[in-house]
């Protein structure tokens, strides 16, 4: 299946900014599930744009502007082709968690410790507790078992919580978006044993899918690495295994390795930020969305937040 992307972030302050610079990760990965076919990102106003490729693999573009400032344009536009996806087997054999239990000094270790959004509380223990989340018959089987008990349990409620929240809030109040869902149950999976990590990335929306997550916005999911299987989506917010509606841009250990603009600036000023989202199928001729907010080139502005992934 293949995506046309347009993805507008806007900033504006009410007062100057100086000094402003900003990482930006919003290139569709390019391997052997994906193809970027197409990408182009633009900042008004313009200024030099550098990249490179972090420890995961992510491309990571990142500029500098050192006039006065007070609004900032980043826009990225995609084309990207998602691969299909192997076909599942039910279950895997019971001696996989052997084989998980047996990696030592190996990279996958990074994804079974805990990070800065899925620490293993003692609120997710009792969560694990009350619904009885251990080891089933074999992980595949034990992974689709905790994605459909946090559908049922969180409810998905945009503006439920903050870029930062941590997993406690989600528990305590029982909702949130798709990147507090995603950072609970890589908490609950690394805890089991199994390595997890975040994904950062878009989810194209049909009618017919009834999608809980907003159309308009990134979407975060994981992906699991299992025995015979290697590393393998899941979206635990809309209850699916990752397809081809699936558009991955970066991964890491959870949001904080992977969100979409991150900035410092200088300078006394209170931040709006607008984000406008559009993903289409890319067989039909598509324009680009208008902007969130109007954009004056001759003023133009940075971040120093990041986005919240719904």
């Amino acid at each position: 299946m293949k995506h046309h992307i347009f993805h507008d972030t806007i900033f504006s302050y009410d007062n100057p900014v100086r000094e402003s610079i900003m990482e930006v990760r919003l290139q569709p990965r390019d391997d052997e599930r994906q193809r970027c076919h197409h990408f182009n990102l633009t900042v008004t106003p313009r200024t030099m744009l550098y990249a490179f490729r972090d420890a995961l693999d992510n491309t990571v573009h990142h500029f500098n502007i050192t006039v006065p400032l007070t609004s900032l344009l980043v826009r990225a536009e995609s084309t990207v082709e998602v691969l299909p996806c192997p076909v599942l087997p039910p279950q895997l054999p019971t001696e996989s968690w052997q084989t998980l239990d047996a990696l030592q000094n190996d990279p996958l270790l990074d994804m079974l410790l805990p990070s800065q959004f899925a620490q293993p509380t003692a609120l997710l223990r009792e969560f694990m507790q009350q619904h009885q989340i251990v080891r089933r018959h074999d992980p595949l089987s034990t992974v689709n078992h905790i994605s459909t008990l946090l559908f049922d349990t969180i409810t998905y409620t945009p503006q439920s919580t903050s870029v930062d929240s941590p997993i406690d809030v989600v528990l305590t109040q029982q909702k949130g978006v798709c990147q507090d869902i995603t950072h609970v149950m890589i908490a609950i999976c690394r805890t089991l044993g199994i390595p997890s990590r975040y994904v950062s990335g878009y989810l194209y929306h049909r009618r017919d899918d009834h999608d809980r997550s907003q159309s308009d916005a990134t979407h975060a999911w994981l992906e699991i690495w299992l025995p015979e299987l290697g590393w393998i989506g899941i979206d635990p917010t809309n209850r699916i295994w990752a397809g081809e509606r699936h558009i991955r841009i970066a991964i890491g250990r959870d949001y904080a390795d992977v969100p979409p603009t991150r900035g410092v600036y200088r300078g006394n000023a209170n931040e709006h930020l607008d984000v406008v989202v559009s993903v289409n199928d890319a067989n039909i001729h598509t324009q680009a969305p208008p902007l969130a907010r109007p954009i004056w080139p001759t003023t133009p502005a940075i971040a120093q937040q990041s986005q919240q992934q719904q």
